[in-house]
């Protein structure tokens, strides 16, 4: 165990243009001594050298603001000798300047394993790890103390600028929101988490309305032709998506090995339940896939790396192309898989959840109203008399 002491004094021995002197942090360390700024400064005739504070009226402010960096430096220092970390100044140095624990990233990296260990689910470790690349593209070096109301605004606009969804940004701020709470509470995040700052931005969960493709947009995508590669492996995805209800972080993991063409069946752990599905191979999706298994081993991902954001940005330009007037995500390929099988053909609603993955039926009911022209079919039959 390390013994060190903690003290605020006045630098006499440093007189300031306005011939006050410097208020230090006095730090002993197993004998040796050093001292830091406070960036503060007091006539010398007020300083209290007993009470470690400036004495008489007006620096109520100063002397808490010394009691609270001295109290704070304390706890720092008691609790890195009990977890057995070696004390030194240069631990000190970085904990005054607000770097301790590292740098934000080396906090987020931390906090995430402890999630991991948590059993996070794959999809949710990939929204985590997405926020981390985004956060170092707008920022390469990012210290806990630069993190506040300002910086949440600014990273906003800048994801703003991606031309992520309103569903995207409220999931980007979600996850930080998270893993600044929990590093709050492992205390590797000095003072309170900004987001609850009443200037803090305030981003809310946009409303969910179930957008799906017609029978004949599917068709309009499924002729769309192109030279893109890039652009063929999304449509394809997305195609696959419509006919299975896979969603994008389950296509984008598909292996070979998951396909077992003898039984005619795709066999695949979802990545956010963790539960597996089972979709058995029809005619059209066994002619969408065959394309991508040519000389590959079972290890390898079925589809060409295309990144969600990537493919999102894709699939609007192929709308475009199809003149299809709709947001069309990877996710809507999943709802029109759903709305389809319910509202066109008829399937009942244990069967489509079960193939969805679903872990509760109330789950899949939103896709019971989700076509609107079936709706209006009902109410026109739906009269007295």
């Amino acid at each position: 165990m390390g013994k060190f002491s903690v003290k605020a004094i006045l630098r006499t021995d440093k007189i300031l243009k306005n011939g006050n002197s410097p208020i230090y942090l006095q730090v002993i360390i197993n004998s040796v001594k050093k001292t830091f700024t406070l960036n503060e400064n007091v006539v010398p005739k007020d300083w209290d050298k007993k009470n470690e504070e400036a004495k008489g009226k007006g620096y109520k402010l100063l002397n808490d603001k010394i009691s609270k960096e001295k109290f704070e430096l304390e706890r720092f220092l008691r609790e890195n000798d009990l977890a057995g970390i070696p004390l030194s100044f240069t631990l000190v140095d970085n904990f005054l300047k607000g770097t301790n624990n590292n740098d934000f990233y080396a906090v987020f990296d931390e906090v995430l394993e402890m999630k991991k260990g948590e059993g996070l689910a794959e999809d949710t470790v990939y929204k985590y790890e997405t926020l981390r690349k985004r956060l170092k593209n707008f920022k390469a070096k990012l210290f806990t103390s630069d993190i506040d109301s300002v910086f949440i605004t600014k990273f906003n606009n800048y994801l703003k600028k991606l031309e992520i969804g309103e569903g995207g940004l409220y999931n980007h701020h979600k996850c930080l929101k998270c893993i600044i709470n929990e590093a709050i509470e492992y205390k590797k995040f000095k003072g309170d988490n900004p987001y609850k700052s009443k200037k803090s931005l305030k981003v809310k969960s946009p409303d969910h309305k179930t957008v799906f493709l017609e029978e004949e947009e599917v068709l309009k995508i499924l002729k769309f032709k192109t030279t893109s590669a890039t652009m063929k492996a999304t449509k394809y995805m997305f195609l696959l998506s419509c006919c299975t209800g896979l969603r994008y972080g389950d296509l984008y993991s598909l292996k070979i090995s998951d396909i077992d063409w003898k039984n005619k069946i795709i066999s695949k752990k979802m990545l956010k339940t963790k539960h597996i599905v089972d979709i058995p191979l029809n005619k059209q999706i066994r002619a969408l896939l065959v394309r991508f298994m040519i000389q590959k081993k079972p290890s390898d991902k079925v589809f060409p790396e295309v990144s969600n954001q990537v493919g999102n940005r894709i699939l609007k330009k192929i709308a475009e192309e199809c003149k299809i007037d709709k947001e069309i995500s990877f996710h809507v390929g999943r709802h029109t898989f759903a709305s389809y099988l319910v509202n066109n053909k008829n399937v009942s609603l244990p069967l489509v959840s079960k193939l969805l993955g679903h872990r509760r039926i109330a789950n899949t009911m939103i896709y019971t109203n989700s076509n609107v022209k079936n709706l209006r079919n009902v109410m026109d039959v739906s009269r007295y008399g």
